[in-house]
């Protein structure tokens, strides 16, 4: 056999499904090609698809697609196909020895990171591993993992040891089975879980439900079991692994690969009861009684033989088998008399499987008289599965009454995992409207060390909310925050906004109940109170004259949410209309209050309203809050002082920071507070290294972010301000790394940020997207995919965040995704500014929709949000100049921009030229005269791009070479340096005027004078020209040495853009060789190129 060794681009490499083992010879099974030892199945299981993560990506979680496009990063190895190699000598060293003595010690003290770090640690040694090191660290991860997790990383160590070419042993293919079949257990019982919760929120699959399915454990558990029956290694495998296996097919129904799986058992070892019940089980789900039948008959058959065990587990699967086949005469046979006369022990649960088929039928009557029976009878009892099922049908039918009676005797069983039953009869109380029932049915669920989901927690808190029912509805709040667990609320916090922003809606004139709400929210939001809260919160304060019920931490409330109000865009709209005082008024009544109160202000609001007066120039206000809080010497008072040094240093770390003197900003920080004992704000020391960062001091921003959170984790804080200062410093070193590119140390803090339980804001992952683009199709696909995980977490999104995606839609012309991003942020009333306008009419611009360009360009110069920026002008004045043109239009755009006294740009006047020598009639005086006049009126110098402009005009447009030629010569004697676009403009004058071999000659100059950039348009053009000339050889050669992607990522790669594809396809055409032609065209919309882009180019082929 051989192997195929295949180093895939970064999209392929998500498709690998597994890499199994052969003989020790390596087989990677790909999306495109499966193992030819797997038969096919028309069972249900025949359906998955087969799927392994890359072997040599980093760790990580399921459902972050984040850093997928961070390290798909490319390979140097190309497609080979080889012999296999010899298996490697793994001699067992001293060293060796040492290890897997480590190792145990660590799995002996649960200590999965340690196995990991020695693992990581024998690997950079170099050491030859053997399978039994392999096996040790297989199995300590498979014992020590959390449940739960998916186990991307086990199968990356065994993909890594076929890498190796060390030969898996059967306790290597028993130690991953058995954990892939485990898993797949796990993730059956989350799945059926999020499926009742569905049911309840009646919502459809949820992105968490695919995510799970597309684990397909099962599939990679049969592959390597394939694998090991390749090997003739199945004959070491324990009877319990075939059963285990066999117990996860039955859930699928999955009749052939169960068989093929008992037939090896039967070769190599003797089926136990459990054997048999698994088979009978799949047979019943399938409804094929007959051959469960069988199955309980070689059963009854072999039972002496298979030893010492408990036949109820048989019986009781056969029961299910005939209920499965709705044959319930059949299964209460089973119960009443077979196991009876065979003197079978009768638990409970053939009699819960009866329960439920009554349920199933709506046959209650017969549910409960058999629940009587089992009481009567005295054994066996009742339990949480008897009644379950018969209260998840009363609430379905809103039988309120029968439903309670079943409820009060499901709690005085063991409800532990009755969560779904509570649940549904929790919604029923709510249509009930019985408040002290729902609040009876959480305690209920606390008690038994359940709690709430986020969307059940919602649905009961709002109802009160909607019934005017305040008080019903803060109790509710009160309970279902402090039943749910961290990770709970957090993953459910846009649910929990929500409900509380209705509660606050509807006591808008109640400041007690408003306040209360923001009380039980605020520990639960450290990014501060949603804004419409926020807005209540302070117009219910300002209207209510009775603040003898605001304590100091209330105030602490009441100032973060006047900040969250002012920091909203939508505030400053100039149609926004609101009659709350604004912050610079606001915060110093507030501050008067609580003087009158003798209580003080926190040292952390003081510093966050004084950097946001400092950040928006508001001198007067800040000098005025400053001015408040002067030290006043007084006998042993020494904390005041204090605090105001910190606040004071910090700002002052800050604005150094800011003006570009990085020592002296360092100097601050450890003088006069690190070395006076001092504890620094948060919010400047977040900005000084967010700011340093992104202007590519990362050194100075790493030694500050380290020095802050020293400082913090040295101090005697509460837990909660030091998490959240360490937070923003750590979200602050992340957009410093992902702007300047570095997305291995940008990943390094951003699974810091994850391990907190938390994700980056709304610039930290705009500013992974920018640190992460390939080209330009690709940028739009990351975009959305970093917008939709920070949707998915509830990021709070930020103008900033908005104009990164909207910028990277617009590059690939993705005009409606861009759209639908800017209506986006009006909606959530984020004010779009001049980047953002400029974003979005380049979108428009690049997809050639006029009206909405001119429309959205008109709707920036009104909006109050405008500042003068040359970009957005630049943008109309090119569409008038290269897509639609006209040299008026273009004017009126310019004279605009000079009316707005804003100054053009070099590109600015590289358009004017255009319009003045591209448009005919050509007027190249005037584009001449722009050369001086850029220098004389703005003070540009004169740019070789301005020189291509007429060159081209001369040479391609005009057909006089001589005068291009002169202008490419006289470059040398003005002193402007040559680039690539001036190249390409006398290029393709030669190659327009029938001068190819004198092209090709500059072409050759051109590489030896100039480091040539990835752009296609000089290709482009000899494309063209050899087409013309009927060289199609040399055509496809020059196309075929252009590649679709920066693989890997090196100047001399010259990528295809859709002009490319065009020429080509061109060339194929005007040589009337059509189907070569329709196969360039089929390349291209494999590219994915939106449709306006291959629109022209399909209408080439279809002549």
């Amino acid at each position: 056999m051989q192997i195929i060794h295949t180093t895939p681009t970064a999209k392929a490499m998500l498709n690998n499904k597994i890499i199994t083992s052969r003989n020790n010879k390596a087989l990677l099974i790909t999306s495109n090609n499966t193992s030819s030892r797997r038969r096919s199945s028309t069972s249900s299981h025949g359906s998955y698809k087969k799927k392994m993560t890359r072997p040599d990506s980093p760790i990580e979680e399921k459902g972050e697609p984040v850093f997928n496009i961070v390290y798909s990063a490319p390979h140097q190895d190309t497609m080979m196909i080889t012999p296999p190699p010899s298996p490697k000598s793994a001699p067992i060293t001293s060293a060796c020895f040492e290890a897997n003595d480590r190792i145990l010690t660590a799995k002996r003290n649960g200590q999965l990171k340690t196995v990991m770090n020695e693992y990581i640690a024998l690997q950079k040694e170099g050491l030859l591993f053997n399978d039994h090191t392999y096996n040790l660290i297989l199995d300590s991860y498979a014992s020590l993992r959390s449940n739960g997790t998916p186990l991307t990383p086990m199968m990356k160590i065994y993909n890594e040891m076929i890498q190796s070419d060390i030969q898996p042993s059967s306790s290597t293919y028993a130690i991953l089975i058995r954990t892939l079949c485990k898993r797949d257990v796990e993730v059956q019982k989350v799945i059926a879980m999020l499926k009742r919760q569905n049911a309840r929120a009646s919502s459809n699959k949820s992105n968490n439900m695919v995510e799970l399915e597309s684990e397909e454990n099962l599939t990679k558990a049969l592959a390597i079991f394939d694998a090991a029956v390749s090997e003739n290694l199945v004959q070491y495998f324990d009877p319990e692994l075939y059963n285990q296996i066999l117990r996860v097919l039955s859930h699928y129904g999955n009749t052939v690969d169960s068989l093929r799986v008992y037939h090896q058992l039967e070769i190599h070892s003797i089926p136990s009861s459990a054997t048999f019940a698994a088979l009978i089980n799949l047979f019943g789900r399938v409804g094929d009684l007959d051959s469960a039948l069988a199955y309980f008959e070689k059963y009854t058959q072999l039972k002496e033989s298979v030893g010492p065990h408990d036949a109820s587990y048989v019986y009781n699967a056969l029961v299910d088998a005939h209920l499965k086949c709705d044959n319930l005469e059949g299964a209460l046979k089973i119960v009443h008399e077979d196991m009876n006369q065979t003197e079978v022990k009768v638990s409970t649960i053939p009699y819960n499987s009866i329960i439920r088929f009554y349920c199933i039928k709506n046959d209650m009557t017969a549910a409960k008289e058999l629940i009587n029976s089992m009481k009567e009878a005295g054994f066996p009892q009742p339990d949480a599965s008897s009644y379950g099922p018969i209260l998840s049908s009363y609430c379905q039918a809103n039988m309120y009454t029968d439903a309670t009676e079943m409820y009060n005797a499901l709690i005085k069983t063991d409800i532990s995992k009755s969560y779904g039953n509570l649940a549904n009869y929790a919604l029923l109380c709510l249509k009930d409207s019985n408040h002290g029932r729902i609040i009876e049915v959480i305690n209920d669920m606390r008690h038994a060390g359940l709690e709430p989901d986020s969307v059940l927690a919602e649905r009961i808190i709002t109802h009160f909310a909607k019934l005017g029912q305040i008080e019903h509805a803060l109790e509710a709040f009160t309970i279902i925050l402090d039943t749910m667990k961290p990770r709970t609320l957090s993953k459910g916090m846009a649910q929990i906004k929500n409900a509380a922003i209705q509660v606050a809606t509807a006591s808008r004139d109640n400041f007690e109940h408003t306040l209360q709400v923001a009380r039980i929210l605020a520990p639960h939001t450290p990014h501060g109170l949603p804004v419409q809260l926020s807005k209540i919160l302070i117009e219910n304060y300002e209207f209510d004259s009775n603040h003898e019920i605001i304590g100091e931490s209330d105030y602490c409330i009441l100032f973060d949410a006047s900040l969250t109000i002012a920091s909203d865009p939508a505030t400053h709209s100039r149609h926004a209309k609101s009659s709350l005082s604004p912050l610079n008024v606001f915060v110093f009544g507030l501050q008067s209050e609580m003087s009158s109160k003798n209580l003080k202000v926190s040292a952390s609001i003081k510093s966050r309203i004084m950097t946001y007066f400092v950040r928006t120039g508001d001198k007067k206000a800040a000098q005025k809050w400053e001015s408040l809080f002067v030290d006043v010497v007084v006998e042993d008072v020494v904390a005041p002082k204090s605090i105001s040094k910190s606040e004071e240093a910090s700002v002052a770390v800050m604005k150094a920071a800011i003006q570009g003197q990085l020592e002296e900003s360092l100097d601050i920080l450890r003088t006069r507070i690190v070395d006076d004992g001092l504890i620094p704000t948060a919010e400047p020391l977040r900005d000084a290294i967010a700011f340093v960062g992104k202007q590519g001091h990362l050194e100075t921003a790493v030694e500050m972010y380290q020095i802050v959170i020293k400082c913090y984790k040295d101090a005697t804080l509460d837990s909660q301000r030091v998490e959240r200062a360490i937070y923003l410093m750590t979200n602050s070193i992340l957009i410093g790394y992902a702007q300047q590119g570095d997305m291995v140390n940008a990943k390094k803090y951003y699974e810091q940020i994850k391990a907190m339980g938390r994700y980056p804001d709304g610039n930290g992952y705009a500013s992974l997207l920018l640190g992460s683009a390939k080209c330009a199709t690709d940028e739009a696909t990351d975009a959305l995919t970093i917008y939709d995980e920070a949707k998915r977490r509830d990021v709070k999104p930020t103008t900033f965040f908005y104009n990164v995606v909207i910028s990277k839609l617009a590059k690939a012309r993705k005009l409606e995704s861009a759209m639908k991003l800017f209506e986006e942020m009006q909606h959530f009333k984020i004010m779009p500014n001049s980047i953002t306008y400029g974003a979005i009419i380049s979108a428009c611009v690049r997809a050639g929709s006029e009206p909405l360009a001119r429309k959205l360009f008109s709707e920036m110069l009104a909006s109050p949000s405008f500042q003068p920026r040359v970009g957005p002008f630049n943008n109309m004045i090119q569409f008038y100049v290269r897509q639609q043109p006209d040299r008026e239009r273009a004017l009126e755009y310019f004279a605009e921009l000079r009316r707005r006294h804003i100054k053009p740009s070099a590109h600015t006047y590289k358009l004017l030229m255009e319009a003045y020598s591209v448009i005919a009639p050509y007027d190249m005086p005037t584009a001449h005269r722009m050369l001086s006049e850029m220098e004389r009126r703005d003070r540009i110098r004169p740019q070789a791009t301005h020189y291509a402009t007429l060159i081209y005009s001369y040479g391609t447009l005009q057909r006089d070479v001589q005068s291009a030629d002169r202008l490419f010569q006289d470059m040398d004697t003005k002193q402007v340096a040559k680039d690539e676009v001036v190249y390409q403009a006398m290029l393709d004058t030669l190659v327009s005027n029938d001068q190819l071999d004198r092209a090709e000659d500059l072409y050759q100059q051109m590489q030896k004078t100039i480091q040539k950039s990835s752009s296609p348009y000089i290709e482009n053009v000899f494309i063209r020209g050899y087409g013309q000339k009927g060289l199609l050889e040399k055509a496809k050669a020059m196309f075929d040495a252009m590649a679709d992607d920066k693989i890997d990522q090196q100047n001399e790669i010259v990528i295809r853009e859709p002009s490319t594809y065009e020429a080509m396809v061109r060339a194929y055409v005007e040589n009337k060789q059509l189907s070569e032609a329709k196969h360039i065209f089929d390349l291209m919309v494999q590219r994915e190129f939106p449709e306006k882009v291959t629109a022209l180019v399909a209408e080439l082929v279809t002549v």
